[in-house]
């Protein structure tokens, strides 16, 4: 069985903890490191992301007004199709999990994309996206997009990415990621913001 337990950010496939996508890009890509501060931050603006796409109402935590005012305006002028918000994933062949922030349909298409939040947008995003597509279960997913999402209130929506070109790369990761686990250069503790 697999799990996720939100407390420790703690992933598990059959039992055996598993590396999480944001812990193997903040381990292998500079930049993705953030204060605890932060990453606290991250965590409520995920979840209001959660809350807004599925329509529900909610009391917006005073560290997220302006990202909140942005995710309003981001789901009312660009109408994404929600098919599926806040979704763990495993890939149960590779040994990895992640939470994706919504699975919806590339604009003007009905070919499903994985859309990530983002307090800025860099490259990583496709190999995240790539990620998560990879593990997600049942579908192919070949597209996936970055919304940055700022504190002044407004958005921007990155480049739509051609996950296939990116899924090795991801692979590539994730074995380096696993490799430095072996070799003891990397400590294990509980994961940070998905």
């Amino acid at each position: 069985m697999n799990t996720f337990d939100p407390i420790l950010h703690r992933y598990t496939i059959a039992g055996r903890p598993v590396p999480c996508v944001t812990s193997v890009l903040r381990d292998l890509i500079p930049g993705w490191s953030a204060s605890d501060w932060y990453l606290e931050r991250g965590r409520s603006v995920h979840a209001c992301a959660a809350f807004v796409a599925q329509g529900k109402n909610f009391t917006v935590p005073e560290c997220a007004v302006g990202q909140v005012k942005a995710l309003r305006r981001f789901f009312t002028e660009v109408k994404p199709i929600v098919k599926d918000v806040e979704r763990q994933v495993y890939s149960e062949h590779w040994q990895y999990a992640g939470t994706l922030d919504l699975l919806t349909c590339k604009p003007g298409t009905d070919a499903p994309m994985i859309l990530d939040f983002k307090a800025s947008l860099t490259l990583s995003v496709a190999y995240q996206c790539a990620a998560y597509a990879f593990a997600y279960p049942g579908r192919v997913i070949k597209w996936g997009c970055g919304v940055e999402i700022r504190e002044n209130g407004s958005y921007q929506m990155g480049k739509i990415y051609d996950l296939r070109k990116y899924q090795q790369d991801w692979l590539n990761l994730l074995g380096s990621y696993n490799v430095r686990r072996k070799c003891g250069t990397k400590e294990e503790k509980a994961d940070g913001n998905e």
